[in-house]
């Protein structure tokens, strides 16, 4: 069951006050932020995606491990 809730009540000076602080950091951070993406794209210079087979190896790994569990327990 839920409560409804009715916010009528006027803002406080302190709630102003700390959203008109917290408005005036995220303008300052957001002006010094340079995105680039040049040094983005040399990152990933070199990889490659995933190919279709994954699932297969990764299907065979959980198999040898499992393998591995059952041999090892009925020793």
């Amino acid at each position: 069951m839920g409560v409804l809730v009715q916010n009528d009540e006027q803002r406080s000076s302190l709630q102003d006050r700390i959203s008109r602080d917290l408005r005036e950091k995220m303008d300052s951070t957001s002006k010094q932020e340079d995105v680039d993406l040049v040094k983005d794209s040399e990152f990933l210079n070199g990889t490659r995606q995933t190919s279709r087979s994954t699932w297969f190896w990764g299907t065979l790994i959980a198999l040898a491990a499992l393998s591995l569990i059952v041999i090892f327990c009925l020793k």
